[in-house]
């Protein structure tokens, strides 16, 4: 179990620090802004499925210890809409029209998404086009690798 929250937990430090650094060059004050952009994406589905089954079932299932079927549709849909990436060109718009220099702060959320379309698998599968389409791609599962 440690073994398998650590490897979830590291995936989501590593979208938050990645989504830093791609942010960090450009501008530097937004640095920590990106970092919270860049593991956004799968905080409200986590919340969602602690709030709809329990904490401890929650974070098992989003530490892959067990895909549960309790676990409601509507989390994997929350899912689908925060790992879109046509969320992530509505929330360019949005922030382009609050201001255009915090722009930038788009590239960690759309970072995490193309990060995870390689790596996730079955239901967790990135539907990055939702909800034009349910197209996505059957990705190389972290939790499958030994290392």
């Amino acid at each position: 179990m440690l073994q398998k929250l650590y490897n979830q937990s590291m995936t989501i430090f590593e979208h938050a620090l990645y989504g830093g650094a791609s942010v960090y060059k450009f501008n530097a004050k937004l640095f920590w802004w990106a970092v919270l952009i860049g593991f956004f994406p799968d905080i409200p589905p986590l919340l969602f499925a602690m709030y709809k089954v329990g904490i401890k079932k929650g974070l098992q299932h989003f530490t892959w210890k067990a895909l549960s079927e309790d676990i409601p549709e509507s989390v994997y849909k929350l899912y689908d809409v925060t790992h879109s990436l046509i969320t992530v060109v509505v929330f360019s718009l949005i922030l382009f029209l609050v201001n255009k220099n915090l722009v930038i702060l788009a590239l960690p959320w759309g970072l995490h998404i193309l990060c995870d379309i390689p790596f996730h698998d079955s239901r967790f599968s990135t539907r990055f086009l939702f909800p034009l389409t349910n197209f996505h791609i059957h990705g190389y599962s972290q939790r499958n690798h030994r290392w």
